[in-house]
């Protein structure tokens, strides 16, 4: 059936097409696939996930930093004009730890699928648990999820906005 779906799709030419989907998981794999077998660009198609990762925070095992080590980074974040200095915890995400100290920075579903608290790392490491909301040209130009990114160095700075 989705066969017959994208062969409905007017052709004009890859370079002029984006391909958007959203859906159940189950169909848009199906698509993936579809499209992948009719050699789409990956940087051509864009989706819209409503299901929360798989990330069970309880279960999480923090991993050692670039430098080795597991403890509390602190967090330059640019936002709105203003500059903020926060340590972050090691398990807990760079959002959480602004919004607890009263911070008020941009997010929506804190599962990294909204793209709502979407920031460019200026310098620093940050690592992701779940990268499904970003395009790869958006990882490779440096952006970051603040709402799962966990800072992996002490230089971090995050440009939101």
């Amino acid at each position: 059936m989705l066969s017959k779906l994208v062969e409905r799709i007017p052709d004009w030419g890859i370079e002029k097409t984006t391909y958007l989907m959203c859906g159940p998981e189950g169909m848009m794999k199906n698509v993936d696939t579809l499209l992948a077998a009719r050699s789409i660009p990956k940087e051509k198609i864009f989706k819209e996930s409503f299901v929360q990762g798989t990330i069970d925070k309880a279960e999480k095992k923090e991993e050692p930093a670039s430098d080795g080590e597991v403890k509390a980074r602190e967090v330059t974040i640019r936002y709105d004009g203003e500059e903020y200095k926060i340590m972050v915890e090691p398990g807990k995400a760079i959002l959480e730890t602004a919004l607890d100290q009263g911070i008020d920075l941009p997010y929506s579903c804190q599962s990294g699928l909204c793209t709502a608290c979407r920031g460019k790392a200026l310098s620093g490491k940050v690592k992701l648990d779940e990268e499904e909301g970003l395009s790869q040209s958006e990882r490779d130009e440096g952006y970051v999820l603040t709402c799962v990114g966990h800072p992996m160095t002490d230089d971090v700075v995050i440009e939101i906005g």
